[in-house]
């Protein structure tokens, strides 16, 4: 998965950028990608299990992240196009109306995008209507001009199953999901507030973004912290983690994904899958190998597994199943894939 970092000069995005990623892997690029970097999802499972199995390695699930330069104009919708989410960082520090005409900005671009894309098919089509695979288009097309003109995000529409193949033709931009990073300042992040949050909040309830306040200023200080100290310094600020890890899965949670684990003494390990994917799907996740000679799927859900305190135990109890090709993975499973090539 792919998420861009957009935000006006000054703004504070590649503060986040370098949070996000803690500085590793944060390569410089030319254009309108000025760096890219791995951002690490927070997740306390992950921790809990790498404790019990005390593995020669950890890997939590991870996202590439982008700083993108502009948020106008073509440069900008080229760098954005094959991106799967955004995280649009929007300073609120004396006025939030800015924040909101940032937004506003944005969405234009995008509509306005769209809105081009469908016609233009449109037009393509009615101008050869010898080919009734595509007049079978024109019905998708008008809904989303519709829909479009009246303002709503394509996000918003709710396609029938047939027109998935439809959809999928397009790189429509409203139909991609975007988290709201609140950068405010220290004394706004005590106060549990900010000038302009209702319009702020408003704007993001009609759009259905996520919104996550934090504090560059703040988050800066958190990271130059030893682990020893940081839990008190949160404590100050009423805070039980840090913004960036709050913003990551915000970003994980709005993409519609979920983790599933594999677990042993060589590695504790979270895999990203898009949820509703089944478990061959998921054994291809770690290995192509896995989904071709699938087999069964061993499945321990993680809640268990704490609540028993180890394997045995949930075996003991009978809560360790196998399951095939067809089920459904949930989030915080525990898979041991069975297989044969």
């Amino acid at each position: 998965m792919k998420i861009g970092i957009v935000g006006q000069p000054q703004s504070g995005k590649t503060t986040l950028m370098q949070l996000l990623t803690q500085a590793k892997g944060v390569a410089p690029q030319k254009g309108a990608v000025s760096s890219v970097g791995v951002m690490e999802v927070p997740d306390e499972r992950v921790e809990w299990l790498s404790r019990l199995f005390r593995p020669r390695k950890t890997t939590f699930a991870r996202m590439d992240v982008q700083d993108i330069q502009p948020y106008k104009g073509q440069e900008f919708l080229n760098a954005v196009r094959n991106l799967d989410a955004l995280i649009a960082v929007i300073p609120v520090f004396k006025d939030g109306g800015a924040a909101v005409a940032f937004l506003d900005d944005i969405e234009t671009e995008f509509f306005v995008s769209d809105l081009a894309s469908v016609e233009g098919r449109l037009e393509r089509i009615q101008a050869n209507k010898a080919k009734p695979v595509s007049m079978a288009e024109i019905p998708f097309l008008e809904k989303c001009r519709e829909a479009l003109d009246r303002g709503i995000p394509l996000s918003k529409v709710a396609f029938e199953p047939h027109e998935g193949d439809f959809v999928t033709n397009f790189a429509f931009y409203t139909r991609k999901p975007i988290v709201l990073a609140v950068n405010v300042s220290e004394e706004s992040l005590i106060a549990k507030s900010y000038p302009g949050e209702d319009a702020v909040r408003d704007k993001a309830s009609l759009m259905g973004y996520p919104v996550v306040v934090f504090s560059g200023e703040v988050e800066t200080e958190i990271a130059a912290l030893p682990d020893e100290d940081r839990e008190a310094f949160l404590h100050e600020y009423g805070l039980s983690e840090p913004g960036v890890e709050r913003i990551a899965r915000a970003c994980y949670e709005h993409l519609g994904l979920i983790s599933f684990f594999t677990v042993g003494e060589d590695e504790v390990r979270a895999w990203t899958i898009s949820r509703g994917t089944v478990a061959r799907d998921a054994a291809g996740k770690i290995h192509t190998d896995m989904k071709k000679g699938f087999i069964r799927a061993e499945v321990m859900a993680f809640d268990d597994l704490r609540t028993c305190g180890s394997v045995k135990a949930c075996r003991d109890k009978g809560l360790v199943r196998l399951e095939g090709k067809d089920y459904v993975v949930k989030d915080g499973d525990i898979l041991t894939i069975r297989f044969n090539v």
